[in-house]
């Protein structure tokens, strides 16, 4: 083996941009794809180093493809490989061997070429990091070539690429292009690789393996795929040929995928996706790919073609044929959709038969998910009245945008539970069942909220005082129901200006020195700060009002003798210093954090098995009705938990994230705003 000392020939005029032309992270991997498929390659290795490591921010480590192509011979590594960023080439710019670097900052190439000047094969290994040459231009950096000749010997030819250390995984911010894409996921991958190379995959062209797992055409597609070739006149009058190709898919995502091809080097590359959504198009014709591809759609036109926003005229006349076409597609696909439409218009129960919607895209979307619902519950077909109920509750829920609840929860009743939901609608109104529902949701979903606050990543920074206090006085329900919309409520003031403002406001009753109850605002433990003070107001069956004063401890601080010790003299001022009546009032002192030291624990295991009935009581003093309970936070929500699972009986809560993809995913039909569109991904 031998070594050459060589740079790379650029022009520092466009360097500077060299490490960010892609898009995303998969564009730029794409690129290293194309270059193999263009180096007639029948097969493409890909291997991806999946990790779940702390100290590594993406979970993949590395990324390396290997293609069985004619590589690249020792005598044209300079002007393939090393000649990068020009402003002459003819085609772009040459620094598709080098998008690898917009992933990560290592790049190894190793290959086999067949050196047409000497009739050798040659190997040849290179590798470059960018550190070498942060501080310095890159054509002023040397860089090691190995290399090696064969003599009469054959050699397979391959050409392979090994990135390493991922712009991903860096401690510093990282810009947006160099992210790791979620097309690279586990579960993502092969999907990733089908949608932009389906015609190489479907027709075996080239073999695609995935960590040794080869994609096959029939783990993607159902049957044939079809084809639709037509005539397209543009604006100038010149006629273009304009192909459709129609792929149904093995996938639960049940939607229509568009992809638009160019031409790159003789090479079909998606340069567009966009999602479609019609009048003829339902979920239960499964999830369709389309793809679009003509000499007409040249990479110049695509630079400024917006679906959205219509363009010039000739994009417009373009959209309009495109949509035409597949709209045409899946009228003749939807025959049965055709029928029901019939049955649906001719129904008593149809909800526009005296009254016009809203519009014309609530008619339509109505008749969609009335589809939906007769697939599921075969409605029409059943004599009885839930449609009287059903359909009215469904426009209602278009109008209002509300949508999903349709997705998420009827098309998902069973039939049982429809017969008691429309028993129950008859017994109660609708908005008193939600209110329930939604308040128990609510408090369940700020139950998981308030873990991660206390036990989750955020617990080891949060503040007491500024942050955690003012989450939790605005959910006093924690402590108990009656604290509802408690009005009466102070933070983080002095224990004796407090009292003394409730004694005067709301019990009316002013200490004199004669008996001995004045409350002076010095004096022991009155300047102590209390966390979360409030006043119940509310007169509970015993007929006493409540006082309750919560310390809450940040969660990184644990429950000790100290913090102990500081909730018995909040009761020793209470006891001794107050001037507030002794009967018909209840005192209630909290001390939660996320832990208990083991001595607090300790204590508080022998401490409550005095009071077996009242969870988490600590003490009870003798001289007024004061309560003092100590616990923590997991023990609170726990508690919480219980009250809100009696009460919710089988109502199934959803956390944000989950409503939030589910939203994302039912994006087009819950904001549909024309009967059939393209939207760009």
């Amino acid at each position: 083996m031998k070594t050459a000392r060589k740079k790379i020939t650029t022009n520092t005029r466009v360097i500077k941009d060299l490490l960010t032309k892609y898009k995303d992270t998969f564009q730029a991997f794409k690129e290293l794809i194309n270059n193999s498929v263009q180096a007639e390659a029948s097969k493409i290795e890909i291997n991806i180093d999946y990790v779940n490591q702390a100290d590594i921010k993406a979970p993949i480590k590395s990324i390396e493809i290997i293609d069985n192509g004619y590589g690249v011979s020792y005598n044209e590594f300079d002007k393939k490989i090393l000649e990068i960023g020009t402003t002459v080439k003819q085609k772009g710019q040459g620094i598709g061997r080098f998008s690898a670097l917009q992933i990560g900052e290592l790049m190894h190439i190793e290959t086999i070429g067949y050196d047409q000047q000497k009739n050798e094969f040659s190997f040849t290994k290179f590798g470059l990091d960018t550190i070498d040459f942060r501080d310095a231009q890159l054509e002023e950096t040397e860089f090691n070539v190995d290399y090696e000749y064969f003599g009469n010997h054959k050699k397979n030819t391959f050409y392979k690429i090994n990135i390493e250390n991922l712009h991903h995984n860096k401690q510093e911010k990282i810009h947006k292009r160099n992210l790791i894409s979620d097309k690279f996921l586990e579960q993502n991958i092969k999907q990733s690789i089908f949608e932009n190379y389906p015609f190489q995959i479907f027709h075996n062209i080239v073999k695609f393996v995935i960590n040794d797992v080869e994609l096959k055409r029939s783990d993607f597609v159902i049957g044939k795929p079809s084809k639709k070739t037509i005539a397209y006149s543009d604006k100038k009058g010149k006629e273009h040929k304009i192909d459709f190709y129609f792929y149904n898919i093995k996938s639960t995502l049940n939607k229509v995928k568009v992809f638009y091809q160019t031409d790159n080097e003789d090479l079909k590359s998606v340069a567009h996706e966009y999602t479609y959504s019609s009048d003829w198009y339902t979920p239960d014709l499964g999830t369709w790919f389309i793809y679009v591809s003509s000499p007409f759609l040249n990479s110049d036109l695509f630079r400024n073609l917006d679906i959205e926003n219509l363009g010039e005229e000739e994009l417009k006349n373009l959209k309009l044929t495109v949509k035409e076409v597949i709209n045409d597609f899946f009228k003749a696909k939807n025959k049965r959709f055709d029928k029901f439409l019939n049955s649906l218009e001719n129904d008593k129960y149809y909800p526009y038969i005296d009254e016009k919607p809203a519009s014309k895209t609530q008619e339509v979307l109505f008749k969609k998910v009335a589809y939906l619902l007769e697939n599921e519950h075969r409605l029409i077909q059943k004599d009885d009245k839930i449609r009287d109920f059903l359909y009215p509750l469904l426009d209602k829920a278009i109008s209002n945008g509300n949508i999903e609840f349709i997705f998420d929860k009827v098309l998902k009743l069973s039939d049982e539970n429809i017969e008691k939901f429309h028993s129950l609608l008859q017994k109660t109104d609708l908005e008193d069942v939600v209110h329930f529902a939604s308040k128990v949701s609510e408090k369940l979903e700020f139950l998981e909220f308030l873990h991660e606050l206390t036990y989750g990543e955020l617990s080891k920074c949060l503040k007491e005082r500024s942050q955690l206090h003012k989450i939790i006085e605005k959910e006093l329900w924690l402590f108990g129901e009656s604290y509802n919309g408690t009005p009466n409520l102070w933070s983080d003031k002095k224990i004796g200006k407090i009292l003394k403002e409730i004694r005067e406001n709301h019990f009316n009753y002013k200490p004199n020195e004669k008996d001995e109850n004045l409350i002076e605002i010095e004096g022991e433990g009155l300047n102590d700060i209390t966390d979360l003070f409030f006043f119940n107001e509310k007169i509970t069956d015993n007929d006493e009002r409540e006082i309750m004063i919560v310390e809450l401890k940040a969660p990184n601080c644990a429950i000790s003798q100290k913090e102990i010790e500081q909730i018995n003299r909040y009761a020793f001022t209470l006891e001794e210093n107050s001037g507030l009546p002794n009967e018909k009032v209840n005192y209630k002192l909290i001390l939660i954090s996320s832990r208990l030291t083991k001595y607090a624990k300790s204590q508080a295991k022998s401490k409550r098995k005095a009071f077996p009935n009242k969870p988490f009581l600590f003490d009870v003093k003798t001289e007024k009705n004061i309560e003092v309970y100590v616990l923590e936070w997991s023990e609170l929500m726990e508690q919480n938990r219980r009250k809100l699972g009696y009460l919710s009986s089988k109502l199934s809560i959803k956390d944000k994230s989950v409503k939030d993809k589910f939203e994302q995913e039912y994006s087009e039909l819950i904001d549909e705003k024309i009967s059939s569109q393209l939207r760009r991904v």
